[in-house]
């Protein structure tokens, strides 16, 4: 392998002289925002050792496809394609072949169908579903749709802004303090569509950082699904949520389970 030069940034990180220049400066942008959780215009340009024009050309370049979206006026935060690449990297972490065991068995006691959502700074994002076919009448939810702020998942991700992967960028469900602490009190959330019939409940599936992986759900006919957040429905909802999380956090759960 031949040795090729490496130049040190603004702040003593070096990158090698034969990279694409744009792409490397574009890395080094989205390591601080890493770091930072946030980047503004001045300490981009003091990152990359470039004038303030150049810099926001970066930034404006970068919220165009998606890597960053702003935060303010002037401060940028993770964009939704790179919210949309931490959902592919939770899918390959097990996650969702995780779920797939307990979304079954939860979806085969309720009788309804069960889906598993992720959050991609704007929306939930359906990565996996399973539906019941016990019922003439069920719901169908297609994998990859993402949801409407109106929905049971939305209100549970919009109830924990500072414990998803991807903080919440644009309009968002609106909450009142008092929905709030029903959702942090009861981990649950019970949204009804009277237009379409169907009413879900979510619950929050937590990962070993602390941080909310996805949220579980149990969707069906408004008219067979309880809207108590502790009725039967919403308990084994619960409690299939609890399985899931374990094996997230305790790796040695899952393989004495399948053993």
């Amino acid at each position: 392998m031949s040795g090729a030069s490496r130049k040190p940034s603004a702040h003593g990180v070096e990158t090698p002289t034969g990279d694409i220049q744009v792409i490397a400066r574009t890395v080094q942008l989205l390591r601080r925002l890493n770091e930072d959780g946030a980047i503004d215009l001045a300490h981009a340009a003091k990152e990359l050792g470039v004038g303030k024009s150049t810099a926001h050309r970066y930034l404006a370049s970068m919220e165009t496809h998606g890597l960053l979206q702003r935060l303010d006026r002037v401060r940028y935060e993770v964009g939704p394609l790179l919210a949309e690449l931490g959902i592919t990297a939770l899918t390959r972490l097990g996650v969702v072949d995780l779920a797939r065991p307990v979304m079954e068995e939860l979806s085969h006691r309720v009788r309804h169908t069960v889906v598993l959502s992720i959050w991609n700074g704007h929306a939930p994002v359906v990565a996996e579903v399973h539906e019941d076919a016990s019922r003439t009448a069920h719901v169908s939810i297609r994998r990859g749709s993402t949801l409407r702020p109106n929905t049971a998942q939305a209100a549970l991700f919009a109830a924990y802004p500072d414990k998803c992967y991807h903080r919440p960028g644009g309009p968002v469900t609106a909450l009142t303090e008092a929905e709030t602490a029903a959702i942090h009190r009861t981990c649950v959330s019970v949204r009804t569509s009277d237009e379409e019939g169907v009413r879900a409940v979510a619950t929050p599936v937590w990962g070993g950082s602390g941080r909310l992986v996805a949220s579980l759900a149990v969707v069906g006919i408004a008219q067979l699904v309880p809207e108590e957040d502790d009725s039967p429905v919403a308990q084994a909802l619960t409690a299939a949520a609890a399985t899931l999380q374990r094996e997230l956090t305790d790796p040695l759960v899952h393989d004495v389970e399948s053993g």
